[in-house]
């Protein structure tokens, strides 16, 4: 297993509840990030229609790591603190890999749009992974920030 890290920032001229709006809206991710985001479908919604369940198949092409990950991932939105934390659900109680990412969206001048990125995942030893976390964070958020721009 080997750790991956990965943190982004962004801003754009489109208000909070526009930024919030496309984060959301996880079945859109593959219109505005199509190089990673193979997939994207909401499974389970809550009574207010917001995701709380979805798959996803990302494709990762960063240096030495070229990997589908094809993921169940439990979803929280949180409109009142700005957030949208999507985990990836388990195999099972032995399953030890990890893929969370959360989206933190603030308004002040502009809308700040974050996100932070953090894995444990099955790699081969060998395959270094400087660098590779934090290039999937900003390529999430710059196509993010292009989405919100048209």
């Amino acid at each position: 297993m080997k750790a991956l890290t990965g943190n982004a920032t962004g801003t754009t001229q489109a208000s909070r509840d526009q930024a919030m709006s496309l984060l959301e809206d996880i079945d859109r991710y593959t219109s505005w990030y199509p190089e990673v985001v193979k997939e994207a479908e909401v499974l389970e919604r809550d009574g207010q229609g917001r995701p709380t369940k979805a798959h996803t198949l990302l494709h990762v092409e960063r240096g030495p790591l070229t990997k589908d990950f094809n993921l169940i991932m439990a979803v929280n939105v949180d409109p009142a603190a700005g957030t949208i934390a999507l985990r990836r659900v388990p195999h099972g109680p032995d399953d030890p890999e990890q893929f969370d990412v959360t989206w933190r969206v603030d308004e002040s001048n502009s809308t700040r749009i974050r996100l932070e990125l953090a894995a444990n995942l099955s790699v081969p030893r060998l395959v270094p992974l400087g660098g590779v976390g934090d290039s999937l964070a900003h390529g999430l958020v710059s196509a993010a920030t292009r989405a919100l721009q048209s």
